[in-house]
């Protein structure tokens, strides 16, 4: 019964006229600054045309919010501890709070995390309250993400595997060995996230009926409940978000965001547009082969890197990552990788290099974090030592694509082309980078059906 709501809730959704030309004019007429801290790079996996920057002194902030009116912070804090992610967030709240009356501008401010519900909350929204002095702000929390078939309705998060609706608890995404959760109810997800200091009577929720009737009034009489302190927006449209969007740009209450990445083309008048094609991701052709590096171990990474071991021929290499726990072991090995990797690039194949999938855990979710940013470290030096320039790079996965990225490649800005497939980035690296120009292809771990990687590298071959 559920899943034929839901269906229905979709299909009925997808038939709306959205209101992006009201967005921008409101946007016109009461000019804000835009402001997406990304716990990974996979946040940009909607837009286009626009900056992700991966620094965030004063200097570059100021530089930004006086030239982008929509911009990504890269901060990759979901590889981080959480002291670590509560201290970066009062960071840059307090450094873009100072700029905001310096420059008198307006800020909407997002902390984009993953649609399947991992990441430090409420941690980092809270640090952004205290360092933007919003204490007081109410916490709007939408994870709908069409492009990966996440949608909540009736309170419930779903992810569609297939032609299956399942609640988000119930995938393997909740199973997280660092960000594990048992609510898919994003009521109770709150409750459970907070460990019980926000109660059920301080939460409210935006229904998707509401949001279709555009029952303004009845709307903002939810975001505005003094007793209220965390809204759930449900959504199986964009026409949702884009409602929800036009009225949270006009209420004068002060509200945080926690979202997925389809709002950001909500509240910043962003229109859909098609993927991109081979030749506006390369330009000019290139000799050397490409590189695509897997770091994610979600299934359905797993799954993406099976079918392309069967029906691609490129050369696949593997890093053992039990390797972690010996040092001389491990960096013997990547020595051995880096020699591999140069040659087949430079001899035009295409290579694949691919952590081992069997997940090594550690005793706290803590030792599991840090195994994952070991492997992480490893994957990096192999970057950094390469020499021949690949095609393209692909990453596959949050952290991975994070850490390829700014501390791999030294990417400090990059410009958003758009996408290569649904909910799949692709970056223009910036003249600071190891290799200027590069096409950057940021692959989150949890997007795709089972040929999607198979997919795009065919498409760009």
């Amino acid at each position: 019964m559920v899943h034929t709501a839901l269906l229905q809730s979709i299909e009925e959704g997808s038939r709306l006229h959205g209101c992006e030309a009201e967005i921008r004019e409101e946007l016109v007429k009461n000019p804000k600054s835009i402001v997406i801290l990304d716990d990974d790079p996979t946040g940009t996996q909607t837009v286009y045309d626009v900056p992700v920057i991966t620094e965030w002194t004063e200097e570059i902030l100021e530089k930004e919010l006086l030239t982008s009116p929509v911009f990504f912070i890269l901060t990759n804090s979901r590889s981080l501890y959480a002291e670590a992610a509560d201290a970066l967030g009062r960071l840059i709240g307090q450094r873009l709070q100072k700029l905001a009356v310096k420059h008198q501008k307006k800020l909407i401010v997002i902390s984009r995390s993953d649609s399947t519900l991992r990441g430090h909350y409420p941690i980092e929204v809270n640090a952004l309250a205290i360092g933007l002095q919003m204490e007081k702000a109410k916490q709007v929390l939408i994870p709908a993400f069409f492009e990966g078939g996440r949608y909540t309705y009736n309170d419930i998060h779903y992810v569609k595997e297939g032609d299956k609706f399942i609640p988000a608890a119930e995938t393997p995404f909740a199973k997280d060995n660092t960000f594990g959760y048992e609510a898919s109810n994003i009521r109770d997800w709150i409750i459970e996230k907070s460990e019980n200091k926000v109660t059920p009577d301080h939460i409210a929720s935006i229904s998707v009926q509401l949001l279709r009737q555009q029952s303004t009034d009845a709307i903002k009489t939810i975001l505005n409940q003094p007793e209220t302190t965390h809204i759930v927006v449900n959504a199986t449209s964009c026409h949702d978000l884009q409602i929800m969007a036009q009225i949270a740009l006009q209420n004068p209450t002060p509200l945080l965001f926690r979202t997925a990445a389809s709002f950001i083309n909500a509240i910043s008048g962003i229109a859909r547009r098609a993927c991109l094609c081979r030749n506006e991701i390369l330009g000019k052709t290139s000799k050397n082969g490409a590189l695509v590096v897997i770091g994610s171990y979600v299934p359905k990474t797993t799954a993406q890197l099976e079918y392309l071991k069967k029906h691609y021929n490129a050369v696949f290499l593997e890093l053992e990552v039990s390797n972690v726990l010996n040092p001389v072991l491990f960096s013997q090995e990547l020595t051995s990788l880096v020699s591999r990797i140069d040659r087949q690039i430079g001899l035009g194949e295409d290579v694949v290099l691919f952590t081992s999938r069997t997940v090594v855990k550690g005793s706290t979710r803590n030792e599991s974090l840090e195994i994952v940013n070991r492997v992480s470290e490893g994957l990096i030096s192999i970057i950094k030592n390469i020499k021949n320039r690949p095609k393209y790079l692909v990453a596959k996965g949050g952290i991975t694509s994070s850490d390829i990225a700014t501390k791999g490649l030294g990417v400090r800005r990059a410009h958003i082309l758009g996408q290569v497939l649904n909910g799949v980035p692709v970056w223009q690296l910036g003249k600071e980078a190891k290799f200027p120009g590069l096409p950057y292809i940021v692959f989150p771990g949890n997007v795709g059906v089972n040929s999607a990687l198979h997919e795009l590298i065919t498409l760009l071959k």
